[in-house]
């Protein structure tokens, strides 16, 4: 006859996994494998890391480079206006028409533009996972937990970072910084595109390329 602490044992070794462990590492891994290629500025790394509806919305974004006037533009959260605007000053009519959503994102990682100030210190706690959804809760410096989060899609079997989540973080900082600098979001918008491309933009960044 087995003792007890034999039958709890192999109860122990038997009985399964609780459902949660092995996906919440797998999100972890996916978060940290977006933040080496965002650090790296792999910008193929960083895409294939991301949900298709993120890389629909950096198309959707060569889109408005390709056709948005002056009005157009300012009807655009000005997060999304920088993009907009990055893009056209960097790229050429044919160029915005034949890049691919995955595309936009690995060009706007490989310059820089999505992440790569502060990646370094971004940190992911309290991971949760709910059916096809998970998040992290970003962390401050200290470890105590934001407001924020990120946040995660499982698409053919990979836990993918979901950018359009981010955007509420994304655009509360971009009204702060213009808040604080005192200019109007025009000028911020210039000044970040002189900033990001090392060229200033002229007045024809406000209308469609030709």
């Amino acid at each position: 006859m087995r003792s007890l602490p034999a039958l709890l044992i192999l109860v122990l070794l038997t009985m399964p996994l609780p459902a949660s462990a092995e996906p919440l590492d797998d999100v972890k891994q996916s978060f940290l494998a977006y933040k080496t290629a965002i650090l790296a500025s792999d910008g193929d790394a960083a895409a294939e890391l991301v949900t298709q509806d993120s890389r629909n919305y950096y198309r959707a974004l060569a889109e408005h480079a390709l056709t948005l006037d002056y009005a157009g533009l300012h009807r655009l959260h000005v997060t999304d206006r920088v993009t907009t605007m990055l893009l056209r000053q960097s790229l050429n009519r044919d160029q915005l028409k034949s890049m691919s959503g995955s595309e936009v994102v690995s060009y706007a990682v490989d310059q820089g533009w999505i992440g790569k100030e502060g990646a370094a210190q971004l940190q992911l706690g309290n991971y949760r996972i709910d059916g096809a959804g998970a998040s992290g809760i970003i962390l401050r410096p200290d470890g105590q937990e934001t407001t924020f989060k990120m946040e995660f899609v499982k698409e053919d079997g990979r836990w993918l970072l979901d950018l359009l989540a981010l955007m509420n973080l994304t655009r509360t900082a971009f009204e702060y910084s213009i808040k604080q600098s005192g200019l109007t979001e025009d000028q911020f918008i210039l000044l970040m595109l002189e900033y990001s491309t090392g060229r200033k933009p002229g007045p024809s960044i406000w209308t469609p390329p030709l």
